[in-house]
């Protein structure tokens, strides 16, 4: 099946989920597995591959494979655009719905993608976009991402995401620490997901920010909007973090709100001083400058209690992210104290997020975080929707829940982390759906904190990551740099924002 970039890239990533076309999918292609052949971006409706391909033919390649479950007909314009979450063509797309002419989805069942793409074989045309493919080997020598992964990690009770007590690293002999570092990478290097716990773990400490979280999210909206950057007077050009969003305000805020800070226990410096990491021009990128807050705070009377639970919550996160840069400094083969450093400075936020099970087709597309690691917890308390709409991309193909417990936190890996090992470790895509467990009405919240670097740190791969001889397959880049470049186009206004194209950008 030809398909034009970028979008058969965000098909084998997870994120456009429906195939449209003006013609069903052939009976016989159903559940059956279709190479995905990648041509470069042309003119709507228009293919400029010909009938009849030579191999190695430039603009083509082959990028992996995929099986469709189904194929629907929508009814009318409401059913299309009520599925643009899943086929991802936009109102005002060519491609999108317009009266007398039928469209059909053809829904993804499985992708594989390439370890690597390969130059296409010779190709003929056989029925629209579908060419044979001259593979003598039924493309058995193409190399998945699957198989170059290899076996899959043995987890407890046959999920993929196996829980691990750091508890012998943090105090073990060398041996046992060795044995902690060996489990994560080896989860790592098949799928980017895990869950952690130690001895001592502060229950008490994540249950009160929960609870401080429930509590500002059940106040009314004007109130929680005065709780945001825009909802109060900035004094200077400096940072403040965003503090609260409301539903719908932004791409990543679909369907649910959020609270978000930086640094919580900052305090902003008085004047600009170039020499200051905090107070120079690129620290004001991050922290603030009096008079300035660093944080849009809710008012004590209201949220009694919130930024000392918020505050103590950050500390114990950012005590976690030291000790898993300690251990993935170890699985990297890099002195400790040289990651270490890149992050004493850190700039990492912590979000909470609030929605309500059944509102809402989609939340938060199919993405890799841009952190280093990512650190959940979901609020597993009575009557709460847990974390059920939570799902990640296995090398298999499919869509798996990641599934929390309590007295644990769910680690995700970053980008970062993929390019600073040159693809070694990996940063697994994933999603968030509506809720499909709990009552009805039931919130689904979670707080989350993005490991992050020293704003001038890079985030080019790691020497020690480089074989002998190896091509870096990730350009150096500064984490400001690298950032501009993955979240500018959110930040575009909305007749010049390429929504899909900005999730591919930030996925690339």
């Amino acid at each position: 099946l030809e398909v034009q970039a970028p979008w058969a890239a965000l098909m084998l990533w997870g994120y456009k989920t429906v195939e449209t076309r003006l013609y069903p999918l052939p009976p016989e292609l159903v559940g059956r597995e279709v190479f995905l052949v990648e041509s470069a971006e042309g003119q709507a409706g228009v293919s400029g591959v010909g009938d009849s391909v030579p191999a190695g033919a430039s603009g083509l390649r082959v990028v992996g494979t995929v099986v469709f479950s189904e194929s629907i007909a929508y009814e009318d314009r409401a059913a299309w655009e009520a599925d643009e979450y899943r086929h991802r063509v936009s109102k005002t797309s060519p491609y999108g719905w317009k009266e007398g002419r039928q469209i059909h989805g053809w829904v993804v069942q499985t992708v594989r993608p390439l370890a690597e793409a390969v130059p296409v074989p010779e190709m003929r045309r056989l029925f629209r976009s579908f060419f044979s493919l001259d593979l003598p080997h039924r493309g058995a020598d193409f190399e998945t991402l699957q198989t170059r992964l290899g076996a899959k990690p043995p987890t407890m009770g046959g999920g993929s995401i196996p829980t691990i007590n750091l508890t012998p690293f943090l105090t073990g002999a060398p041996e046992e620490q060795q044995r902690i570092v060996d489990a994560i990478a080896t989860q790592c290097q098949y799928i980017g997901f895990l869950r952690v716990t130690w001895d001592g773990f502060p229950v008490e400490v994540v249950a009160a920010a929960q609870d401080a979280a429930r509590r500002l999210f059940e106040c009314d909206e004007p109130t929680k909007q005065r709780w945001s950057k825009s909802g109060i007077q900035k004094q200077t050009s400096s940072y403040t973090s965003t503090g609260y969003r409301g539903s719908g305000s932004t791409e990543n805020n679909k369907n649910r709100e959020s609270w978000s800070c930086t640094v919580p226990r900052h305090v902003p410096r008085a004047e600009t001083d170039e020499g200051d990491y905090f107070a120079s021009s690129a620290g004001q990128q991050h922290f603030a400058l009096q008079p300035d807050p660093q944080v849009p705070w809710p008012d004590e009377s209201l949220v009694p209690g919130f930024q000392k639970a918020i505050c103590d919550y950050y500390d114990e996160v950012d005590k976690l992210g030291r000790v898993l840069l300690r251990i993935f400094a170890r699985v990297l083969k890099c002195e400790e104290e040289a990651v270490l450093a890149m992050a004493d400075r850190h700039v990492s936020p912590v979000n909470l997020f609030s929605f309500t099970m059944g509102r809402g087709g989609e939340v938060l597309p199919a993405h890799a975080d841009v952190s280093v690691f990512t650190i959940l917890a979901h609020d597993t308390s009575a009557g709460a929707a847990g974390s059920a709409a939570l799902e990640m991309l296995t090398p298999e193909g499919t869509w798996e829940p990641v599934r929390s417990e309590p007295g644990c936190f769910t680690i995700n890996l970053g980008q970062i982390m993929q390019r600073w090992s040159n693809g070694r470790m990996r940063a697994t895509v994933h999603r968030v759906l509506p809720p499909l467990e709990g009552p009805p009405g039931a919130k689904r919240q979670s707080i989350t904190f993005f490991q992050l670097l020293n704003y001038d740190a890079s985030v080019s791969v790691l020497p020690e990551c480089l074989a002998l001889g190896a091509t870096p397959k990730y350009e150096p880049r500064s984490v400001a740099e690298w950032q501009k470049e993955r979240l500018s186009g959110f930040y575009l206004p909305p007749d010049q924002r390429d929504v899909n194209k900005c999730w591919y950008n930030y996925n690339a």
